[in-house]
């Protein structure tokens, strides 16, 4: 391939570009970057005259006000590891508040962090502590260009999680961000630049709870942001002491590529989880859930023969991975609670597993969660005063009524309707206030609405079937008498999100249609599914299936709601009416309050010896519900925000307990998918599955791009196919495009190890290309394209490890991209030097300047849309001779 000539770049508003030539070797701060961090702290650092950098109200008073008249003292530690500590407290003499602040100032990075602490030494309860900040700062630009804001949307298991953004704040305007449901970064993803006067800072919120930045333009050149806990309005109890969250703040100058550079190692450096004293390794994994439903299916017996099939394909994983379901559960996986093995299907615990796979040089991952408590479990039943629960408007199930039966131990099957003026959500499922639902039952019964004609004539029939909950899988049915009018599938065999029918049907007087729902694939677990039906009779008369529904009488009208037996399909001959009236609100879940010490430590030294028995080398911890309601719902109005603050101080300080006892252990962050991933989690724990929207090549290639500016490390999983569903077993083929769009620092497989026809050479090279690579995204990385989700384009990066002179880059021609790439010019190289350049799979090979590559760059071309293409690169030696260039 011939170096093309230099390409002008456009920038596009809401996406990464590089503009201009790439800067070359390992980035480095400047004294400017340092200077403007010194500077700061004349202004900010506490003492006398200083504009300090947090703000709160005591007492109906400003705390610029208080603070000067109080109590002061400074305490500064010895810098290690490049740290300077500095500890400032004030004291009020009246009240006995204590206000400490904890600044942080980084030696080697122009960073500097700080958090506050109140602790209430007096002997009385003490007046209200409100608006309290933890940033609350006005900047002012000097030059003409406009303050930008540069954003990253959550993890809401879409295509779209951690999209950029780019806000300009103009003269007035205000821009909100925030946590949402009491996970940071469920909305918007609390880490962002504010760029201004030829460069410009970059913040971080640690805080795993209901976070809130502000960011409010004068009318001139002026811009405030304000950071805090979202809701702070509390007295606190002699003793008692909160936190704000955690902020970090660099400074950066010229080019926003170099700063994120920057960044990413001071958080190897400064803000990464080390077990055993080392960042994580790059890693492959492997589980057997797609396979098994999670765990809900697994047992001894399988879950080492997984094992050992990896390990005879030459697909050794460092951890093989058991997720949910492995715990003593009646309804499936969500039913978390008792936090014991399940003897029925692991009588002798996990040991047996642990200890074959130890004995090949494989870890254990194991998945917990012990936040969420579910009904009919140990926690639920045994010690409810260690649980928090909702009450009202506030409940996350408020206006949801349902009908069962008894005859079953578990909610499903069911049929459910969302009465309330709000929208309900739990676990994933959403129910829009009138939504009707059902859900199949646990061995395969089926759910059903029925109709029954009041006259005979021809009926109008209007019936849709949708996904309410994010991996529903269903099938779908309408049935007459015995008759099969309709049958659907909900993301089965090809199927969509929703199923629709539209017909006339005769029916004869005390006929009837049933509108049936089956769990599809085998596994009932998460399928919850909207059914929105209307009927037209002879007479002129509209019946609505959702807005008769009747959560007192059954049957009610010409209405009645009940299960069939499992079955290829329903067969109303079994139809039989539900028997119990149900208020989902009332036994719905609960939140272990780890602001209580008695339960924290007893789940420290519970999952603890879990951990040690069961041979548990990574601690997996899911969170799969919004806390925020019920923490709002525990507090009283003079305690508003108390409650999550204990819960999220109470969170970490298990963690962190957790990782005393075990400190060779990992903890990977998950909630939902990458729901909690702010800063002080990120010091503890690595996201290893970054979203549940999974395997789709588009999304995680973004995601790779967008996550990479600010976490090294991150994970998600692989089929090696484009088309795999999240569930699902049995042969598919091996798509390289698929694999490398899914490759991060900690790459899942998912492959039903099982079928041994699968490709195995075709993954062995992949697995063998990854491993080479791998350590690579510890490098500096290096956009080469725009972000974007569009099918038609190009998307590439580079990561570079400028001390041992090495590489990759991975792009990736999609389905409508044409042939060739746009110009591809690299990053970080030292410009005399020369760098040979060789693609996977291919006989394209190039040796080059650092300089060419940076300034004039190269194309390639790919005959298969899509296609993905990988090419590591090395420094060449100085005694090597002179470069050879392909031609095209």
């Amino acid at each position: 391939m011939c170096l093309s000539r230099l390409l002008a770049v456009v920038g596009i508003v809401g996406a990464f570009i590089f503009l201009g030539p790439r800067l070359s070797a390992q980035p480095a701060p400047s004294p400017a970057e340092f200077k403007a961090c010194e500077r700061w702290l004349v202004e900010h650092r506490p003492g006398a005259g200083a504009r300090l950098p947090f703000s709160f109200r005591y007492g109906d008073q400003f705390s610029e006000n208080l603070l000067p008249q109080w109590q002061f003292h400074e305490e500064t530690t010895s810098a290690e590891n490049g740290q300077e500590q500095h500890v400032y407290t004030w004291r009020d003499p009246v009240t006995g508040l204590l206000v400490r602040c904890d600044l942080v100032i980084y030696s080697d990075f122009p960073i500097i962090e700080w958090v506050l602490e109140f602790k209430n030494n007096g002997r009385e309860t003490s007046p209200i502590l409100e608006n309290v900040l933890a940033m609350d700062e006005t900047w002012e630009r000097q030059g003409q260009a406009e303050f930008l804001l540069y954003h990253h949307r959550g993890s809401q298991a879409s295509q779209r999680d951690y999209e950029p953004f780019t806000t300009v704040l103009a003269p007035g305007q205000t821009k909100r961000l925030s946590g949402a449901g009491g996970r940071p970064s469920n909305i918007d993803w609390p880490y962002f630049d504010v760029a201004y006067d030829d460069g410009g800072r970059t913040i971080a919120v640690g805080w795993p709870g209901q976070w809130v930045a502000n960011f409010i333009r004068d009318s001139e050149r002026r811009l405030q942001i304000q950071i805090g806990q979202e809701d702070c309005h509390l007295q606190l109890l002699a003793g008692e002491s909160v936190r704000t969250p955690r902020i970090v703040m660099q400074f950066w100058q010229g080019d926003r590529i170099r700063a994120h550079n920057l960044w990413r190692r001071w958080m190897m450096k400064h803000s990464m989880p080390k077990p055993g004293g080392q960042l994580p390794s790059p890693q492959f994994v492997a589980s057997s859930s797609r396979a098994y439903e999670e765990m809900i299916h697994a047992n001894e017996e399988n879950q080492i023969m997984h094992i050992r099939r990896y390990l005879e394909e030459g697909l050794k994983p460092d951890y093989w991975w058991m997720d949910a379901g492995w715990y003593i559960q009646e309804q499936g996986w969500p039913q978390v609670g008792t936090w014991e093995v399940d003897p029925r299907r692991f009588p002798r615990g996990f040991k047996p597993i642990s200890d074959f796979a130890h004995a090949h040089g494989v870890k254990i991952l194991v998945w917990f969660e012990p936040e969420r408590v579910m009904p009919g479990t140990w926690l639920y039943q045994n010690h409810p005063e260690w649980l928090l629960s909702l009450g009202g408007r506030n409940h996350a199930l408020a206006g949801m009524r349902a009908w069962r039966s008894q005859s079953f131990t578990t909610p499903d099957p069911n049929v459910s309707c969302n009465l309330g003026d709000q929208v309900c959500r739990v676990a994933g499922i959403e129910w829009t206030p009138g939504r009707l639902s059902f859900h199949p039952g646990p061995k395969g019964e089926f759910s059903a609405v029925r109709f029954t004609a009041p006259l005979s004539g021809e009926y109008r029939v209007k019936a849709r079937f949708l996904a309410i909950d994010e991996q529903t899988t269903t099938s779908v049915h309408i049935v007459r008498d015995h008759e099969s009018l309709f049958e659907g599938k909900i993301r089965l065999d090809g199927g969509g999100p929703e199923a629709s029918y539209q017909g006339t049907v005769a029916l004869q007087a005390g006929e009837t249609l049933d509108f049936a729902v089956g769990f599809g694939n085998g596994s009932y677990v998460c399928d919850s599914t909207g059914l929105e039906v209307t009927i037209g009779a002879p007479d002129g008369r509209i019946f609505d299936a959702a807005r008769d529904f009747n959560p007192e009488e059954n049957p009610a009208g010409v209405w009645s709601y009940g299960w069939m037996a499992a079955g290829s399909r329903p067969d109303p001959r079994t139809f039989t009416l539900y028997d119990l009236r149900a208020r989902p609100e009332m036994d719905g879940p609960r939140l272990l309050d780890l602001g209580n010490p008695e339960a924290r430590e007893w789940l420290t030294n519970h999952i603890d010896r879990l951990i040690t028995e069961q041979g548990i080398d990574l601690y997996r911890e899911d969170f799969n519900i919004d806390p925020l309601p019920f923490w709002r719902a525990a507090d009283t109005p003079n305690r508003r925000g108390i409650t999550e603050n204990h819960h999220v101080t109470g969170h970490l300080a298990y963690w962190d307990e957790l990782r005393r006892r075990h400190p060779n252990m990992l903890i990977d962050s998950c909630a939902s998918g990458g729901r909690r991933n702010d800063l002080e989690t990120m010091r503890r724990a690595v996201p290893l599955w970054r979203s549940d929207y999974a395997f789709e090549p588009i999304g995680h290639q973004c995601m790779t791009y967008a996550l990479s500016f600010w976490l090294p490390y991150h994970g998600t999983g692989t089929v090696a196919y484009t088309g795999a569903p999240y569930y699902g077993s049995g042969p598919t083929p091996v798509q390289p495009y698929a694999f490398w769009s899914n490759a991060a620092p900690s790459l899942g497989c998912g492959i039903d190890i099982r079928v041994k026809e699968l490709d195995y050479e075709t993954l062995r090279r992949l697995y063998r290309q990854f491993r080479e690579i791998s350590p690579c995204y510890y490098g500096d990385y290096y956009p080469l394209t725009p972000y974007s989700l569009e099918k038609n384009v190009w998307i590439a990066w580079q990561f570079d490890l400028p001390e041992k002179g090495i590489g990759t880059i991975q792009a990736f021609r999609r389905d409508e991209a044409p042939e060739k790439s746009p110009v591809f010019r690299l990053g970080g190289l030292q410009p005399h030097a020369r760098y040979y350049l060789k693609a996977f799979d291919s006989d394209w090979s190039v040796t080059e300047t650092g300089q060419a590559l940076m300034e004039r760059g190269f194309s390639l071309m790919a005959k298969e849309a899509p296609s993905a293409i990988v090419i590591v690169y090395q420094k060449v030696p100085d005694n090597a001779d002179e470069p050879c260039r392909a031609s095209q």
